[in-house]
């Protein structure tokens, strides 16, 4: 039997076209409130495929000098703060296309969403981590090097703007960073960072995270690609009373025992 012959009110039957059509159409253009650009030598690249299944945003595509596979946001965010840790996550393979001309060139990932809010007047504690590894392929050139300078950024936006303070040239609220010129695979390591920032109560805000990769590869090089993720964490504290409260409990535990053993004596 068709689907469009089972019996059903027109209202149901609606709803039960539009709810096929939903699953066969797949993933979902990215919506304003959550996206990712990317930049190749400080120019926007156009040839990005973007989609959000939930909270997760998939990406890939190539630039002029690079493609991306494997891209991927998750956010833990759907709109208000559903917990104490605000995370938003990155994780990417980065392949470079020019090796066998050379050269220095940049490529710049920002994944950004807004509409993320706190507790009245609470500070946030922010924290940042990243991490992976890059990988070299010998090329045709015997003596060709390279060399990897990678960043990653987390930025905190008041005016809860999509990209507000990359795009306004702000200051990031933590920073971490990576340089190696070594062949072969190799780890990357960033120094973590972190910081505070006082959001006003009620007020939305956005978080963007923003990695960067510099590669200067000698002619005849092979391509090198970067593995990395990263991640930026707004930590919501637990409000003073409680921590005075919890600070507390030892104490009592203690005059509790103390009674006690006074009694027994």
């Amino acid at each position: 039997m068709s689907l469009f012959n089972i019996r059903l009110p027109n209202l149901g039957r609606l709803v039960a076209i539009l709810a096929m059509a939903a699953l066969l159409s797949g993933p979902t253009q990215a919506r304003a409130g959550y996206s990712v650009r990317v930049y190749d030598d400080g120019v926007l690249q156009g040839g990005i495929s973007t989609f959000v299944i939930g909270n997760t945003l998939l990406f890939g595509g190539s630039t002029t000098h690079f493609s991306i596979t494997n891209g991927s946001g998750l956010s833990n965010n759907p709109g208000s703060q559903g917990g104490s840790n605000l995370d938003l996550s990155s994780n990417e393979q980065i392949n470079t296309t020019f090796g066998a001309a050379g050269g220095t060139h940049t490529i710049r990932i920002e994944l950004s969403q807004d509409s993320w809010t706190a507790p009245t007047g609470n500070p946030l504690n922010l924290s940042a981590s990243a991490g992976g590894s890059t990988a070299y392929l010998t090329g045709t050139n015997p003596l060709a090097t390279q060399t990897i300078s990678a960043t990653y950024q987390g930025f905190l936006d008041n005016t809860n703007a999509l990209f507000g303070q990359p795009g306004a040239g702000g200051t990031p609220v933590l920073s971490a960073s990576s340089t190696q010129s070594s062949a072969g695979t190799t780890p990357l390591v960033f120094s973590p960072g972190s910081g505070v920032s006082l959001v006003p109560g009620g007020t939305p805000f956005s978080i963007t995270d923003v990695l960067e990769f510099t590669f200067t590869l000698t002619a005849g090089s092979g391509q090198a690609t970067a593995n990395v993720s990263g991640s930026t964490v707004a930590s919501v504290p637990a409000p003073a009373g409680l921590v005075l409260a919890l600070t507390g409990l030892p104490a009592l535990g203690i005059g509790a025992w103390l009674r006690r053993r006074r009694q027994s004596v």
